[in-house]
C-alpha cells in the first residue's frame, strides 16, 4: 500500500471481513433468474430484457394456417425487415430503387406489399374470393397496423383463416417482385392470385394425407 485510497480501502475491507462467520457447510452456486436456482439458456436469454415490451405481438402470425416459411416471412414483413430496395440502398448494396411491379414509386416494403397498383389488384382478387374475410388494404398505414386491423374483431377460428390468406398473398407478392428482379420473368396480377389458390389447395390436400403436416 503505497497510497492513503489503498489504505482506506484496506481498511474498510478490513471491516467487512471482520463481520463474515465461517461455516463447515459446503458452498452452493444458485442462479437467480429462475425459480429453482438452476441455470438454463432460457433463463439467461429472459435475463436480458427485464422490464422491456415488444412493440408487436406475434401470436396471430404463429398460430395462423399457414407454413413455416410463410409465418417467418410475415414476421419479417410486419416489422419491415424484408430486403426491398430501401433496405439495400442502405446498406450500399447495388439496385434498382424503383419497384419492379408498377415501375412508378420507389419500393419499400409498404409499397411493394400493400399500396403498389399491382398489389392491390391482387388483394382485390382475394377479398372477392374470400368474400370479404381479407380486405384490400386501406391506404397510408403502417404494416403492423394494417396487420392488426385485418385481423381486429374476427372470432379465434376466422382470425387464424385469415392471417394464413394475409401470409400467402403477401408472400406470392413477394415472390412475383423476385422473380422480375432475379429472372427477368413476369406474371400477371390474376395470374398470381392463381399461384396463391394452387399454394393454398395444396397446403389442404397435404394436411388431409396421414402423416404429413
Amino acid at each position: 500500500m503505497s497510497t492513503v485510497q489503498q489504505m482506506a480501502e484496506f481498511v474498510f475491507l478490513w471491516d467487512l471481513v471482520q463481520q463474515a462467520v465461517l461455516t463447515d457447510n459446503t458452498d452452493e452456486i444458485s442462479w437467480r433468474w429462475s425459480a429453482d436456482g438452476a441455470y438454463s439458456s432460457k433463463s439467461a436469454y429472459l435475463a436480458q430484457f427485464p422490464g422491456s415490451f415488444a412493440a408487436f405481438q406475434g401470436n396471430d402470425i404463429w398460430k395462423a394456417q399457414a407454413e413455416g416459411k410463410h409465418k417467418f416471412f410475415a414476421w419479417l414483413l410486419v416489422q419491415s425487415k424484408i430486403l426491398t430496395a430501401d433496405k439495400l440502398i442502405k446498406r450500399s448494396w447495388p439496385c434498382d430503387p424503383v419497384c419492379k411491379l408498377c415501375d412508378q414509386e420507389q419500393e419499400t416494403a409498404i409499397h411493394l406489399c400493400l399500396e403498389c397498383v399491382f398489389a392491390r389488384e391482387v388483394w382485390s382478387l382475394m377479398r372477392i374470393w374470400s368474400a370479404g374475410l381479407v380486405q384490400v388494404p386501406e391506404p397510408g398505414l403502417e404494416i403492423d397496423d394494417w396487420w392488426k386491423s385485418s385481423l381486429n374483431n374476427l372470432s379465434k377460428a376466422d382470425r387464424r383463416i385469415a392471417a394464413g390468406l394475409l401470409m400467402y398473398t403477401a408472400w406470392n407478392i413477394w415472390k412475383e417482385r423476385n422473380r422480375r428482379v432475379f429472372q427477368g420473368v413476369s406474371t400477371s396480377a390474376p395470374q398470381v392470385f392463381a399461384l396463391i389458390k394452387e399454394e393454398l389447395g395444396l397446403r389442404q390436400a397435404a394436411l388431409r394425407v396421414p402423416g404429413v403436416s
